[in-house]
């Protein structure tokens, strides 16, 4: 602006000096010019206002931008948390064996009955997929959820009582069994049952019974396997 009014002043001193002899002509020629710096003047200003305008646009971009780099970031945190859960949630799903199975014998001929609530221990391990029965407890803790499938036989000695023994799951009785009594002959106790992580599964005498006896090696027998992997939270037997 300061540029414009001091160009404006020289030319006016030139058409002071140039028309110093006919004032009317010089006064016709400072209302036009006076006239035409006005228009600059207001189209300076229009210019000036329209600056401020894209200016004001401009910033408004600018936060707009901002704020979708932003969400973007999150987003991009938010599926990155997501993909670390899933793999996660992959990995304990392959640490967890899909296949789960056990059969385990009484290795000998009890000397003496079980007594109540007693546990019977098959202490031989011919096969135990998913490391689920312990051999030294005698009790099964299920690796995965779902259903199992219980076979349980056990067998009496000839010219003795025969223990009768229960499956129970978490300390629940599933089935029972009783061999008959004075003589080998075996019973049979089968069951299905669903079973939640850590749940446990063991064969225990129902009665005290000392001079009773259980017949070992390949005729008492208990195995257990998974038929169906499911989720934690289903019903039991």
């Amino acid at each position: 602006m300061i540029f414009i009014y001091s160009s404006a002043q020289v030319v006016v001193e030139s058409l002071v000096v140039n028309h110093a002899d006919n004032p009317t002509e010089l006064l016709e020629l400072v209302r036009k010019m006076s006239i035409e710096l006005l228009s600059t003047k207001e189209e300076l200003q229009e210019t000036r206002q329209q600056l401020l305008t894209s200016t004001a646009e401009l910033l408004q971009s600018q936060n707009k931008l901002i704020s979708s780099q932003s969400e973007l970031q999150n987003r991009i945190k938010d599926l990155e948390d997501e993909v670390k859960h899933f793999k996660i949630k992959d990995q304990a799903r392959r640490s967890v064996p899909l296949d789960v199975g056990f059969t385990a014998r009484l290795s000998h001929t009890l000397a003496s009955g079980l007594q109540r609530q007693q546990t019977l221990v098959f202490d031989n391990v011919y096969i135990n997929v998913g490391n689920g029965y312990d051999a030294t407890t005698g009790v099964f803790r299920a690796p995965v959820a779902g259903m199992y499938i219980i076979l349980m036989t056990v067998s009496g000695v000839g010219g003795y009582q025969s223990d009768d023994v229960e499956v129970v799951h978490n300390g629940v009785t599933v089935c029972c069994a009783v061999a008959p009594h004075g003589n080998y002959g075996g019973c049979p106790c089968n069951a299905i049952v669903h079973l939640n992580v850590g749940d446990t599964v063991w064969i225990r005498g129902i009665y005290d019974r000392p001079d009773d006896r259980i017949f070992g090696d390949y005729y008492t027998t208990f195995s257990m396997g998974l038929m169906l992997k499911g989720d934690d939270g289903g019903s039991s037997f």
